[in-house]
């Protein structure tokens, strides 16, 4: 018997396969697990999950009766709501002449108070007038005034109860 020489092959330096691929595989699965319940989470923390008043339009005299005044003589673009709820709440929006707006704040609440320029609560907000309920009125009422120009006003009026 003879032996024959065998020659060594040597073997090629590449890398195999590794299991890299199925291991990301594996990882991604509860990434976008936890990636989608992140984003609900930040989609529920970021909108209004509170009950939304429903208002329906009503008119501009029973809503400034409730509040113990009268829509003005000059008063533009008037609207009027009624928000549903546990105790009734008004609110107006109108326009009217910025010359009239001390005589129909004084003709609606006679016995005070007065319109002041302090303290309204928003920066953009001219005049303000806060009134609890007074003799023979069942509501408080909150008066915002904003100045559109030298001639006109906007006002937002809300009476409600307590």
């Amino acid at each position: 018997m003879t032996q024959t020489q065998t020659e060594t092959v040597p073997e090629q330096d590449s890398p195999g396969r590794t299991r890299w691929g199925i291991f990301l595989a594996i990882l991604a699965v509860p990434t976008l697990v936890v990636a989608a319940l992140l984003a609900l989470l930040i989609a529920w923390l970021f909108t209004d999950d509170s009950v939304a008043a429903d208002v329906k339009q009503t008119s501009c005299a029973e809503a400034l009766a409730f509040g113990g005044t009268k829509l003005p003589e000059g008063a533009k673009d008037a609207w009027c709501g009624l928000e549903a709820g546990p105790e009734a709440r008004y609110t107006a929006r109108f326009r009217m002449p910025r010359a009239e707006i001390d005589a129909w704040v004084a003709a609606g609440f006679p016995q005070g108070p007065k319109l002041r320029t302090t303290q309204c609560g928003d920066a953009q907000v001219d005049a303000c007038l806060n009134a609890g309920p007074v003799a023979g009125e069942r509501a408080s009422v909150q008066i915002d005034i904003t100045h559109d120009s030298r001639r006109w006003s906007e006002v937002r009026f809300e009476a409600f109860t307590l």
